[in-house]
């Protein structure tokens, strides 16, 4: 059963932000604030020419109208997973899922392979129109994706591979402990840091290449601006990337991400273009901070908390569940791998509903990084509000969303907030990378 608990919380610690989350309130830069052409991969922008910013009322129309979608697209997707889950079992296919695979093959690392390989299929292709609908038509409606139909499949293929290979491995792990062990939940929960901490290493370095072309940032001043940023802060000689994100996206990102020897600062090519350097600054000023303030690791140990109180539930209620519907089901043991749907419809949910929590702590970092950002870009305000609402417009995030919106769903704080949060720090401008 660990094995969903797990993957999720890999997959919450390491991968970015997907569409239908809220886009990250800060996270990315470009040239100086008076600068108003910048060069990107030999290309020049003229970064006021498109009319997106600042908001029209047309824009600020089509801003609602994409969050109001959004926000029913969390709740329609929610129902939709656990629906399809709930289905593999309560049609006993996920039983005659796991008897092919034993008719096909003997040793049981066959046999789980097999029956993730069948499991997987199907649920991809339940799936594909759905995703079809919101990450390529929706979209490219809204003017985000850039994607052909041909290139948004091969990447979404390539996605499923190489998570089915690391699901693979927790699913092994898992099942080998669960059937082992009577606290299974306890040493799964102290198994999945050090396994975290490897997807951290190696995801920035080997998968995300996989997508897209990581090479030097070629404006040497603005490299020269975030290796005079990363300096102060103390981190010694991190990697300075450019990335074609807008193969696929128009959105605004950056991040500085990795541990150990992978640590690298990573700007958008779309957010270039946008940004002024020292809006680009204080960006990756905020990004730097979750770093220096080891958000990472708490928000880490923050997961582990999680995974075990989730494994310690689902191990005290699971069998209870599986005796009732064991007919049905078409197994009588959490240990028997056609429990797989059952463990993750049990997470879907668990994470659905415990949410607000780890958002909230997430949201406190929030503050903290922008804080942090502030200081050690030494930029005045106005800018860093400029760079907040350059991200609202661009990748058309709701800047105030309701309350209840913001308390279940965002890991970031409104736009409107943090604005005024930093307007709160002009008593004190002086860069302070201690804070």
């Amino acid at each position: 059963m660990g094995s969903l608990f797990l993957a999720l919380a890999i997959l919450m610690a390491v991968v970015p932000a997907s569409d239908d989350a809220p886009e990250p309130a800060v996270d990315s830069l470009s040239r100086s604030v008076g600068d108003r052409v910048v060069a990107v991969s030999g290309m020049t922008v003229d970064i006021q020419s498109d009319g997106l910013y600042p908001m029209s009322e047309e824009r600020r129309d089509t801003l609602s109208t994409y969050a109001r979608f959004t926000n029913i697209w969390r709740f329609f997707s929610f129902f939709l997973e656990v629906l399809v889950l709930l289905a593999f079992l309560y049609t006993g296919f996920s039983a005659r899922l796991r008897t092919l695979a034993e008719r096909i093959a003997r040793p049981r690392a066959v046999r789980y392979l097999l029956y993730l390989l069948f499991f997987s299929v199907i649920v991809f292709a339940v799936h594909l129109p759905f995703d079809y609908y919101r990450e390529l038509m929706v979209e490219h409606q809204y003017g985000f994706s850039n994607e052909s139909v041909g290139d948004w499949f091969r990447d979404s293929i390539l996605y499923e591979a190489v998570w089915l290979v690391f699901l693979y491995i927790v699913v092994l792990v898992s099942y080998h402990f669960i059937n082992r062990y009577k606290r299974w939940w306890l040493w799964l929960s102290l198994v999945a840091l050090p396994f975290m901490v490897f997807i951290i290493v190696i995801y920035p370095v080997v998968i995300t290449p996989m997508f897209n072309r990581f090479e030097p940032l070629q404006d040497e001043y603005l490299a020269g601006e975030m290796r005079a940023l990363a300096t102060r802060a103390g981190i010694d000689n991190p990697d300075i990337l450019q990335v074609n994100a807008s193969k696929q996206s128009t959105k605004l990102n950056a991040y500085f991400t990795g541990m150990l020897n992978t640590q690298r600062i990573v700007l958008y090519d779309n957010i270039i273009a946008k940004m002024s350097t020292d809006e680009l600054k204080y960006v990756m000023g905020h990004e730097i901070g979750h770093y220096v303030k080891r958000h990472i690791w708490l928000g880490l140990f923050g997961e582990i908390i999680i995974l075990l109180l989730g494994l310690f539930l689902f191990n005290k209620y699971g069998p209870v569940l599986v005796r009732h519907h064991a007919r049905r089901f078409g197994f009588s043991r959490i240990g028997d791998i056609a429990s797989l749907p059952l463990i993750l419809a049990f997470v879907t949910v668990y994470y659905f509903v415990i949410q607000p929590i780890p958002n909230a702590v997430s949201r406190y970092f929030e503050y903290q990084a922008d804080e942090y950002g502030y200081r050690l870009s030494g930029v005045d305000a106005a800018t860093a509000r400029t760079a907040f609402e350059k991200l609202s417009a661009y990748n058309l995030s709701d800047p105030s969303p309701s309350p209840f919106i913001e308390f279940w769903f965002y890991d970031h704080p409104s736009t409107d907030k943090r604005i005024e949060h930093i307007r709160s720090l002009q008593t004190n401008p002086t860069p302070d990378t201690q804070t």
